[in-house]
């Protein structure tokens, strides 16, 4: 029988957040249980974001890379974390304080899960619309929105991790790959997430994301007929 986790690796990849990183970091070293290392993964930021890393946050690991977008960002924090769990973060969002002791209790009563996930709340910042689509979400549980979710590092690995040539829905690409694998995911009754409605979330770029969902879908598709 597996066994839960024991240390956590938080993996917060930033492009051009200057505006919140900091915020961000704060955080995850607010949490009740505090996570055994942190990593940064600047990509490619043309804004200072790493430089208000090294200034403020000397204690994380920062790793500087050209831009290769959010899955290589991501990519190449697990590869460089040490710990059995890896937890994200996108520069732009929050985690509740009690957000990994809430993931780790649960998962140290289910010990067999290769996922462990919650549920998330919105923040408006000043001046952004409402997102309608999302408030309607709001409170529930996307499997796909890493940021709300702790996953084994060995599960991590065994997928290859997200694929780097999508820019967008890289998440939802490799949850359905997590799926066809076999991996168990627990959902668990509890926020661990505030995610950050703002002008620039790129998540919220319609069209762009459409052909993504779409090109995810019909991989999936693809690899059933395989």
């Amino acid at each position: 029988m597996s066994a839960a986790p024991t240390s956590i690796s938080v993996i917060v990849p930033v492009h051009n957040g200057a505006a919140f990183i900091s915020e961000a970091l704060r955080s995850v070293k607010s949490q009740t249980l505090p996570p055994d290392e942190i990593i940064v993964v600047d990509d490619g930021s043309s804004d200072g974001s790493a430089d208000i890393v090294r200034r403020e946050h000397p204690d994380v690991v920062l790793i500087a890379q050209p831009r290769g977008g959010p899955a290589a960002a991501r990519n190449a924090g697990a590869r460089r974390a040490r710990c059995d769990a890896l937890a994200f973060l996108d520069h732009d969002d929050l985690w509740p304080p009690e957000r990994n002791s809430a993931l780790l209790q649960a998962w140290r009563a289910h010990p067999e899960a290769d996922v462990v996930c919650g549920s998330f709340s919105l923040l408006l910042g000043p001046g952004a619309g409402d997102d309608p689509r999302l408030r309607r979400a709001e409170g529930g549980h996307v499997p796909f929105l890493f940021s709300a979710l702790m996953i084994r590092r060995s599960c991590w690995l065994a997928q290859g991790g997200m694929e780097s040539v999508r820019d967008y829905a890289e998440d939802l690409d490799l949850h359905l790959r997590l799926s066809e694998a076999g991996a168990s995911i627990l959902y668990i009754d509890a926020v661990t997430l505030i995610y950050r409605i703002h002008g620039a979330n790129r998540s919220r770029a319609a069209s762009r994301n459409s052909h993504a969902l779409l090109s995810a879908l019909r991989a999936a598709v693809l690899r059933r007929r395989a």
